[in-house]
């Protein structure tokens, strides 16, 4: 990157930052005063900021450095993951493409995703070595930044999927690997907190999807996605396991077996 388009690529996250942070604040008290004047002022903030991220991403750096601020902030703010989803569906196709570097808003977004995932293992042992008497608020604050970044990770994620942008064979994977391969051995209670707050975004999609390609052949997604639950189900009686995450487990199952409405709301009612 040089110089001068490091320049430019700070002053436009500078600027998408503002307008991201505006339109979210907005859009948060739109939904929570019911109030239609708040929600029009919202949409044309929303509007506003579009035109400024297609604009302004007149270079591969710069297309890099604003959807990783996207990305960021959906992860860090996984309340507003459903917006931010249907932010980067909106612009998916608007955002400009630099074919000589392949860089595309959706390549780079995807790999995003895809190394925060795969680097979870590794940043948990770098968190284990961080033993020392001196590193121990370091590592509460490593753990709960890496936890939010994880779960964040996912959400937006399942988001994306929900809009078609991810594909169910990512997804899948996502849970296999989450639930680990062998039966015998018990997941890790920071991967069962994670899968059961994934299938509450997925789940559902998964149940009604079409099939899904296996090593051998296709899948009925519901058939695969009942492989998951009969995992959890076997899962929860272990007496290592804490009472939080059975609780998780009983509730994503209880959840399912109530056709993904959850409980005390009507098959009318909004998830």
């Amino acid at each position: 990157m040089t110089e001068k388009n490091m320049e430019d690529a700070k002053l436009v996250c500078f600027r998408s930052v503002v307008l991201l942070q505006d339109w979210i604040t907005c859009k948060a008290l739109a939904l929570e005063e019911k109030s239609w004047t708040m929600d029009q002022t919202a949409e044309q903030k929303y509007l506003a900021l579009i035109s400024h991220l297609t604009r302004s991403c007149i270079t591969s750096d710069i297309l890099k450095s604003v959807t990783t601020l996207i990305f960021d902030k959906a992860i860090l703010e996984p309340t507003f993951c459903p917006m931010y989803a249907q932010l980067c569906c909106d612009i998916c196709d608007k955002m400009p493409t630099f074919p000589s570097s392949k860089i595309t808003f959706k390549r780079v977004l995807l790999n995003t995703i895809q190394n925060v995932f795969e680097g979870t293992d590794e940043l948990s042992n770098e968190i284990r070595k961080m033993n020392a008497p001196d590193q121990e608020e370091e590592r509460r604050d490593t753990e709960r930044l890496s936890k939010l970044r994880t779960l964040g990770n996912l959400r937006l994620c399942g988001e994306l999927f929900l809009k078609r942008k991810i594909r169910g064979k990512i997804v899948h994977h996502i849970v296999q690997k989450l639930l680990g391969d062998d039966e015998k051995m018990c997941p890790s209670e920071e991967n069962l907190e994670a899968v059961c707050l994934f299938l509450k975004t997925v789940g559902k999609k998964l149940d009604g999807s079409e099939s899904v390609e296996s090593s051998l052949s296709l899948t009925s997604s519901k058939l695969v996605n009942d492989v998951y639950f009969r995992r959890l189900e076997s899962l929860s009686p272990r007496p290592q396991m804490s009472m939080r995450i059975k609780f998780m487990i009983r509730n994503i199952i209880d959840l399912r077996s109530n056709h993904w409405i959850p409980a005390g709301k009507s098959p009318t009612s909004t998830l």
